[in-house]
């Protein structure tokens, strides 16, 4: 008997080890992967896992001290993005909690490196700004620099995130929070460089024949690297005058006429397309006239773009428009249809190399406005998707605010996924101020030290425009800025909004 006693205890060892205090396994513990993470401010984030065993329940998550940014505050995974800028070495202390259970994370965000800052100034011609004063703004210092003959500046030694100045005539252009190195900065109004012109005209023949049937109508375009234009043919004599051809740049533009003829119903939406022809590699000469520039056109079969528009909440439709694209840069603007569908089909021609530029206007109660281009369609795409994003309704101060200073705070709604050109409009030669921000609220700029400070009991005008997509001001920076949104080169939204007036203080 004592044997088997013995046996027995013998026997219940190893459970009472592997389970102490006899409820084996069943503890309840919190752990969160990685312990430790060392990050840079303003660059790159950090996955956080939690793991809840022999518990359930909600996860939650804290910073302390709270200094940057979650994902989410509950869940089993979390992103942390730190701040855009911290002064020195900081060490913040990530929690997760789960009823009684924690477990930390310690995360070490280190100030940005310095970076040197490569930029150039274009006006919205394309043209570079010379001579222009640029001031960085890092940390609460200043660096200031001026834009050579090609528009570029370069300063060394900045602390990211920054704010870009630049500064032409009584007009001041803000980039607000820029981390890039080689930021395109575009100055908003302001058009540089020595403007070229040359008179172009012809005639079109072929297709449908001249005079032109019943219901046709033929239009031609040019487009070259630097210049675009377009007309409408004689409907009678095909002859196509498009006046002064406008370019900056170079003296001499080459580049190519296309003619297109088509047949429309009661709606002018187009039902047939009749003729199609180039004239390649036409050279335009600055101050010169360039008749007898004619387009012979042939036969061209059809195709069909269909899809769709989805419009935010509040938004009624304005209109819908289609363009035939060529590579060279040039638009024939083939329809403008006002209905209130937001569901189309219309004939296209089906021309070698032609793309299909699509383009939506809506607007609010509130007078706001949104264009969504979308261009570079196949002639025959079918279930086109074209959404179009809430644009910036003004929301503070109110119209004909008093009292306005560069403490006053502008605020509006926020483009959906845009960056925002908010506009300060003075009268005569009072500056002007542009910034351009993410935001959805800035302040006019204390521009006083490059001499653009804000006059006294003067009356302003303030818009707010934008540009998307894009994420972050830096995006909006990149090669080419934001320009060829404005200019329908490239798929994107633009708003304008309604605009309001306030006076400066006495």
């Amino acid at each position: 008997m004592k044997r088997l006693f013995w046996l027995l205890s013998m026997s219940l060892i190893p459970l009472l080890t592997a389970c102490p205090g006899g409820g084996g396994g069943t503890t309840p513990t919190l752990t969160v992967s990685p312990t430790t993470a060392t990050l840079t401010a303003g660059t790159g984030n950090q996955t956080f896992n939690a793991t809840l065993s022999n518990a359930t329940g909600t996860i939650n998550w804290a910073l302390s001290p709270n200094l940057g940014t979650l994902s989410a505050t509950t869940g089993t995974s979390v992103t942390y993005t730190p701040p855009a800028t911290v002064a020195s070495s900081t060490t913040v202390q990530l929690t997760a909690t789960s009823g009684t259970l924690t477990a930390t994370a310690n995360i070490t965000v280190n100030p940005p490196a310095n970076i040197n800052v490569s930029g150039t100034v274009i006006g919205i011609n394309l043209q570079p700004v010379a001579s222009a004063p640029v001031v960085i703004t890092s940390g609460g210092t200043n660096f200031s620099t001026t834009t050579n003959a090609s528009g570029a500046f370069s300063v060394s030694g900045i602390t990211p995130p920054y704010d870009a100045t630049v500064v032409t005539g009584n007009q001041s252009l803000i980039y607000k929070g820029l981390t890039r190195t080689d930021p395109t900065l575009v100055f908003l109004g302001v058009a540089p460089g020595v403007s070229r012109s040359a008179a172009l005209s012809g005639t079109v023949s072929g297709g449908a024949g001249f005079p032109q049937p019943a219901n046709h109508v033929a239009r031609t375009a040019f487009g070259s690297p630097e210049a675009v234009d377009s007309a409408t043919a004689n409907t009678t004599t095909g002859a196509y005058n498009m006046g002064t051809v406008s370019w900056f740049g170079p003296i001499t533009t080459t580049g190519n006429i296309h003619a297109l003829q088509w047949q429309f119903d009661g709606t002018n939406l187009p039902t047939d397309y009749t003729g199609y022809g180039e004239k390649l590699n036409v050279a335009l000469s600055d101050g010169g006239t360039f008749a007898s520039q004619n387009v012979t056109m042939s036969g061209v079969s059809e195709a069909t773009i269909s899809g769709s528009v989805a419009l935010p909440a509040g938004y009624n439709l304005g209109n819908k428009r289609m363009a035939v694209g060529f590579a060279d840069r040039s638009l024939i603007s083939v329809l403008t249809d006002t209905g209130a569908s937001t569901n189309f089909a219309y004939t296209t021609p089906n021309v070698t190399g032609a793309t299909i530029q699509m383009q939506i206007t809506a607007a609010n109660g509130a007078g706001t406005s949104v264009v969504t281009t979308k261009p570079g369609l196949a002639v025959n795409a079918t279930s086109v998707s074209i959404p179009v994003p809430a644009g910036s309704d003004l929301s503070l101060p109110p119209n004909a605010a008093t009292n306005v200073n560069n403490s006053t705070t502008f605020s509006y709604t926020p483009f959906s996924g845009g960056v925002h050109f908010v506009v300060f409009s003075g009268p005569g030669t009072n500056p002007d101020y542009v910034v351009v921000t993410t935001a959805a609220s800035t302040t006019i700029p204390n521009l006083s030290s490059v001499g653009l400070g804000l006059p006294a009991s003067t009356v302003y005008s303030w818009n707010v425009q934008g540009a998307a997509p894009f994420a972050s001001v830096d995006a909006a920076a990149g090669p080419g800025g934001w320009l060829a949104v404005f200019l329908a080169t490239a798929e994107g939204s633009r708003t304008a909004s309604t605009s309001r007036t306030f006076t400066t203080a006495p």
